[in-house]
Protein backbone atom coordinates (compact mmCIF):
# COMPACT_ATOMS: atom_id res chain seq x y z
CA UNK A 1 0.00 0.00 0.00
CA UNK A 2 2.78 2.43 0.90
CA UNK A 3 4.57 1.58 -2.34
CA UNK A 4 1.54 2.76 -4.34
CA UNK A 5 1.29 5.96 -2.29
CA UNK A 6 4.96 6.63 -2.97
CA UNK A 7 4.63 6.08 -6.73
CA UNK A 8 1.53 8.28 -6.91
CA UNK A 9 3.46 10.96 -5.02
CA UNK A 10 6.32 10.79 -7.51
CA UNK A 11 3.93 11.15 -10.46
CA UNK A 12 1.99 14.03 -8.89
CA UNK A 13 5.11 15.95 -7.85
CA UNK A 14 6.69 15.43 -11.28
CA UNK A 15 3.63 16.76 -13.10
CA UNK A 16 3.37 19.74 -10.76
CA UNK A 17 7.06 20.58 -11.12
CA UNK A 18 6.76 20.38 -14.91
CA UNK A 19 3.79 22.76 -14.98
CA UNK A 20 5.36 25.14 -12.48
CA UNK A 21 8.70 25.22 -14.27
CA UNK A 22 6.95 25.95 -17.56
CA UNK A 23 5.10 28.82 -15.92
CA UNK A 24 8.23 30.38 -14.44
CA UNK A 25 10.29 30.09 -17.62
CA UNK A 26 12.60 27.32 -16.45
CA UNK A 27 13.63 24.11 -18.20
CA UNK A 28 10.47 22.12 -17.48
CA UNK A 29 11.68 18.74 -18.73
CA UNK A 30 14.93 18.97 -16.79
CA UNK A 31 13.29 19.90 -13.50
CA UNK A 32 10.65 17.19 -13.96
CA UNK A 33 13.35 14.60 -14.65
CA UNK A 34 15.27 15.73 -11.56
CA UNK A 35 12.13 15.44 -9.43
CA UNK A 36 11.31 11.96 -10.71
CA UNK A 37 14.94 10.89 -10.28
CA UNK A 38 15.11 12.14 -6.69
CA UNK A 39 11.82 10.43 -5.86
CA UNK A 40 12.82 7.10 -7.39
CA UNK A 41 16.35 7.04 -5.98
CA UNK A 42 15.40 7.97 -2.43
CA UNK A 43 12.23 5.90 -2.35
CA UNK A 44 13.23 2.76 -4.24
CA UNK A 45 16.94 2.44 -5.00
CA UNK A 46 18.49 3.35 -1.64
CA UNK A 47 16.14 1.11 0.43
CA UNK A 48 16.76 -1.72 -2.07
CA UNK A 49 20.52 -1.54 -1.56
CA UNK A 50 20.13 -1.21 2.21
CA UNK A 51 18.01 -4.38 2.14
CA UNK A 52 20.65 -6.21 0.11
CA UNK A 53 23.35 -5.18 2.59
CA UNK A 54 21.25 -6.32 5.55
CA UNK A 55 20.44 -9.63 3.82
CA UNK A 56 24.08 -10.30 2.97
CA UNK A 57 25.20 -9.37 6.48
CA UNK A 58 22.66 -11.65 8.11
CA UNK A 59 23.31 -14.51 5.68
CA UNK A 60 27.08 -14.33 6.09
CA UNK A 61 26.90 -13.84 9.86
CA UNK A 62 24.49 -16.69 10.56
CA UNK A 63 25.40 -19.01 7.70
CA UNK A 64 21.99 -19.18 6.08
CA UNK A 65 18.61 -17.66 5.59
CA UNK A 66 16.70 -19.95 7.95
CA UNK A 67 15.13 -18.22 10.88
CA UNK A 68 15.46 -14.62 9.75
CA UNK A 69 14.46 -12.65 12.80
CA UNK A 70 11.41 -10.46 12.97
CA UNK A 71 13.48 -7.31 13.44
CA UNK A 72 14.68 -7.57 9.83
CA UNK A 73 11.12 -7.18 8.55
CA UNK A 74 10.42 -4.39 11.02
CA UNK A 75 13.64 -2.64 10.04
CA UNK A 76 12.88 -2.96 6.33
CA UNK A 77 9.42 -1.48 6.86
CA UNK A 78 10.93 1.44 8.77
CA UNK A 79 13.45 2.01 5.98
CA UNK A 80 10.64 1.99 3.41
CA UNK A 81 8.60 4.54 5.36
CA UNK A 82 11.67 6.73 5.89
CA UNK A 83 12.41 6.52 2.15
CA UNK A 84 8.92 7.70 1.26
CA UNK A 85 9.08 10.58 3.74
CA UNK A 86 12.55 11.67 2.62
CA UNK A 87 11.61 11.47 -1.07
CA UNK A 88 8.56 13.65 -0.44
CA UNK A 89 10.75 16.15 1.41
CA UNK A 90 13.26 16.18 -1.45
CA UNK A 91 10.58 16.63 -4.09
CA UNK A 92 8.93 19.38 -2.00
CA UNK A 93 12.24 21.25 -1.82
CA UNK A 94 12.57 21.01 -5.61
CA UNK A 95 9.06 22.33 -6.24
CA UNK A 96 9.64 25.11 -3.71
CA UNK A 97 12.76 26.15 -5.62
CA UNK A 98 11.01 25.97 -9.00
CA UNK A 99 8.13 28.12 -7.71
CA UNK A 100 10.48 31.07 -7.21
CA UNK A 101 10.32 33.39 -10.20
CA UNK A 102 13.84 34.04 -11.47
CA UNK A 103 15.05 37.61 -11.19
CA UNK A 104 15.47 39.52 -14.41
CA UNK A 105 19.06 40.62 -14.67
CA UNK A 106 20.14 43.43 -16.90
CA UNK A 107 23.05 42.85 -19.25
CA UNK A 108 24.62 46.22 -18.50
CA UNK A 109 24.98 48.00 -15.20
CA UNK A 110 25.21 51.53 -16.59
CA UNK A 111 22.77 53.72 -18.45
CA UNK A 112 23.46 53.94 -22.19
CA UNK A 113 24.78 57.25 -23.44
CA UNK A 114 22.32 59.72 -24.90
CA UNK A 115 21.93 59.80 -28.67
CA UNK A 116 24.09 62.18 -30.66
CA UNK A 117 22.43 64.20 -33.45
CA UNK A 118 24.37 66.36 -35.99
Amino acid sequence: MLFIVGLVGIVVFTIQVYKTAQGTGRNAAGWAALTAGIGIVIQLVIPFFIGIVIGLYYTLLNGGTEGIPEWVFTFSTAIGIAGIILSFVGMYLIIRHVMKVPEITSTSDSVPPPPYFN
